[in-house]
């Protein structure tokens, strides 16, 4: 599930009534949150599961290590294959010097195969000329297979590109473990969630300098190591089952990756949100320069560190 917006912070503006009302409510809450969620048991089972499933994860074709390329897609014609004469040049050795032509027109892309014999399938048929669903909406983009690669297209805003996935890339074939930090029960906190009525939409720039515009239901006060912070989540789709929180801390750069790190926790249960950053993890673009990953609003940047889940990958 690529990850992958995201430089540049995009500040978040916020009227001076709106920043004393934040404070005030931080200062009210202070008497109340920062509780560390129950102790359970079977809780360094789950984390331990999710690193396994996690690095099992980065092991696979959906890994990020397996992203081998993304090209932006120019308006008309813009011929690919592993031939340097191409617009969109493939690995050597990866596929035929000549393939096609992806047209893009009217917001669509249409894929022209000229050279059969280089056999591309959409999933289980072979395909010779077909327009490809991209990554945006509820559908799942095509998958084009060639060889041992998959070609995907993308779309970020009016723009569009084809993502390359190389299942013998080299990175993804190297790769061993990712780093984390030690499990801490105290890095698994309750937050309270307060709506935003109506809910907002906020700014995320991404690492391409796009920005976006993303459904923010309302924030979420807690407290880590004695300090009461905010976070702004956002939802993916209209029929989320999850907040997402992209955030900062003290630690990039030094001891997590540079571009901040990602988050996910259950849809509040009436004002109660869990925060587990046992399970804050890397965004694509910690491991590929061929992503799109989304950068952490200034509103989601922490100044105390969070040492606590996912490290910096090995390599970086």
């Amino acid at each position: 599930m690529p990850v992958g917006l995201y430089g540049g912070a995009i500040v978040v503006e916020e009227t001076t009534v709106l920043r004393s009302w934040a404070i005030l409510v931080s200062f009210i809450l202070s008497c109340t949150l920062g509780e560390a969620a129950q102790a359970d048991p079977n809780d360094r089972a789950r984390e331990l599961e999710f690193r396994r499933d996690r690095e099992a994860w980065m092991r696979s074709e959906r890994s990020p290590l397996a992203l081998a390329g993304l090209f932006w897609l120019k308006a008309g014609t813009n011929s690919f294959g592993t031939d340097p004469s191409n617009d969109l040049i493939l690995p050597p050795g990866s596929a035929p010097g000549r393939i096609g032509r992806l047209i893009l027109s009217g917001g669509k892309v249409e894929l022209v195969v000229d050279n059969h014999a280089a056999h591309l399938r959409l999933g289980n048929q072979w395909i010779q000329h077909g327009v490809l669903k991209t990554d945006v909406g509820e559908v799942l983009p095509d998958t084009v297979y060639v060889g041992d690669l998959r070609l995907k297209v993308i779309q970020r805003g009016s723009q569009f590109a084809l993502r390359l996935i190389h299942v013998k890339n080299p990175p993804l074939l190297a790769f061993s473990h990712l780093d984390f930090f030690e499990i801490d029960p105290a890095y698994k906190v309750i937050g309270t969630f307060l709506p935003y009525r109506p809910p907002r939409r906020i700014k995320i720039a991404s690492v391409t300098g796009q920005v976006e515009e993303m459904d923010c239901p309302g924030t979420v006060h807690f407290n880590l190591g004695g300090r009461d912070l905010i976070l702004e989540p956002i939802l993916e789709s209209v029929d989320a089952k999850e907040l997402f929180f992209i955030f900062k801390d003290s630690t990039n750069g030094i001891e997590t990756y540079a571009g901040g790190r990602f988050l996910y926790s259950p849809l509040p249960q009436g004002d109660r949100v869990v925060l587990d950053f046992n399970q804050a993890h890397n965004p694509y673009c910690a491991y590929s320069p061929y992503s799109t990953c989304p950068l952490p609003p200034l509103s989601n940047w922490l100044k105390i560190p969070v040492r606590a889940g996912e490290k910096k990958y090995p390599r970086q």
